[in-house]
């Protein structure tokens, strides 16, 4: 099982990071993939961090999750039609997609949130089109195979959210007692 988290300038460090350590502490393997030609990426709070694979050389068959960090740098991901060309893959075969913060606004304007349960960001409502958007009532949803998140607050609920689908309940809530994580 893998996960692919998507790393551009100007993405939330906390929301990349705490997502991707559950994700490994529960035995996940998570690739970092810079869509930036480069694999230095700086984050929304001037953390240069080095990403594990460049989005051009990465085989993201043997991918199951696409996970997309929100942040400023959101809009960066708009600019890379190859990976809307992917998501759009990745939707219509059911795969799951997961977005936190400002880019579930990404699912939105692909039409992947139509009729669907979603949350966001406070003030990004808007970008969720056709969503049935949930606010402030969750911390994350996910419906169908789309996993959305508020922000940073509820970055380690979204990576519990993602063991859960993907290992176990079980798994999900062993890891939260371990890390002493009572959300």
């Amino acid at each position: 099982m893998k996960v692919c988290a998507i790393l551009t300038d100007g993405f939330e460090t906390v929301e990349c990071f705490a997502v991707v350590d559950i994700l490994k502490r529960a035995g996940i393997e998570v690739d970092t993939i810079s869509i930036t030609g480069k694999k230095e990426v700086v984050s929304a709070q001037g953390i240069t961090v080095v990403a594990d694979h460049l989005f051009g050389s990465y085989e993201f068959d043997k991918s199951e999750v696409i996970f997309l960090p929100g942040g400023p740098g959101t809009k960066n991901y708009f600019d890379r039609k190859v990976l809307m060309n992917l998501l759009t893959e990745y939707n219509d075969n059911g795969n799951r997609i997961a977005a936190i913060c400002a880019a579930p606004s990404v699912l939105g304007k692909l039409g992947f949130l139509k009729g669907k349960k979603a949350t966001c960001f406070p003030g990004y409502e808007d970008t969720l089109e056709g969503a049935i958007c949930l606010g402030s009532k969750v911390k994350t949803v996910t419906d169908g195979n789309i996993t959305t998140s508020r922000g940073m607050g509820t970055s380690i609920d979204l990576g519990l959210e993602l063991v859960r689908i993907l290992v176990s309940d079980k798994a999900a809530k062993d890891l939260a007692k371990n890390i002493q994580y009572e959300g």
